[in-house]
């Protein structure tokens, strides 16, 4: 048996919680001494109080808690929950270090050191293509799924080339979820596929357009369109279609190789 206070040490629970626990009906001494009022527990306890903190680590409150105790969770019940929430923290980890990255690069921004992005006017002949429908609140999210659709459609041919696929804005953009559609040059070897996951020929006029090179990575895509549009402005241009986003790399090279090249199509301005 332990003293409170050892067990306590044992379990990183202080002893006004544990008295917290008690009083609640969550977790009995295993032997209370009558006369001094003094609380034992045991070492067959040690597991429940890791259950408690557990539990309380994914969200759940005590009244909870007392209930999943009754029930007598199994150890591989409990580890499917915690594996379950350490998911979730790991994709929260992953949303603050993206806001972290934005936050820097805007800092870049407000100091005016941007100008060393390379930019390119140029014209792009026109190219059919098979294109589908995609619908997404991220871009990087996108661009992922665009990598795989491309990746799984050249399974089927041994020499593809760039461009390996292109995304496109065809809808005004909102940050509540947006519209896109993919596209991949036509290609006979690939007439099967992409009929059977209903993609649609469409041939892209050649357009004049104005682009960079960049990581698909977009935390610091506002470097780049601020870049564009500071370009746009000075040359009395304007912005005349979808904006694309053409994957150089193949896919099948993994993430640390992949590049895009961000198209903005432009024309003579109509403003005064």
């Amino acid at each position: 048996m332990f003293k409170i206070g050892d067990f306590a040490q044992l379990t990183r629970v202080s002893a006004r919680v544990l008295r917290h626990y008690d009083r609640i009906g969550l977790l009995h001494p295993a032997q209370v001494d009558e006369s001094t009022g003094y609380r034992f527990y045991s070492a067959a306890q040690l597991a429940d109080v890791n259950r408690i903190v557990a539990l309380r680590d994914l969200g759940f409150g005590l009244a909870e808690i007392g209930e999943l105790m009754q029930e007598q969770m199994s150890p591989s019940e409990l580890r499917a929950m915690l594996t379950l929430k350490q998911a979730q923290a790991v994709a929260e980890l992953e949303a603050v270090e993206r806001r972290l990255r934005g936050i820097d690069s805007r800092i870049i921004q407000l100091e005016e050191q941007s100008s060393s992005i390379d930019l390119v006017r140029k014209t792009v002949p026109a190219m059919s293509v098979w294109t589908s429908a995609y619908q997404t609140a991220h871009l990087g999210e996108a661009l992922d799924a665009l990598s795989c659709m491309v990746k799984e459609m050249s399974q089927h041919i041994e020499d593809p080339v760039p461009p390996y696929g292109m995304a496109r804005w065809v809808a005004d953009f909102d940050e509540e979820g947006f519209s896109m559609e993919f596209a991949v040059p036509i290609d006979p070897r690939l007439e099967e596929t992409a009929m059977r996951d209903g993609f649609q020929e469409e041939l892209l006029p050649s357009v004049e357009v104005v682009s960079t090179v960049r990581s698909p990575d977009s935390d610091d895509l506002h470097l780049t369109n601020a870049a564009i549009g500071r370009w746009i402005e000075n040359e009395s241009a304007q912005i005349v279609g979808p904006v694309r986003e053409v994957l150089l790399a193949d896919p099948a090279l993994g993430a640390p190789e992949q590049v895009v090249e961000v198209q903005f199509p432009i024309g003579l301005s109509q403003m005064p």
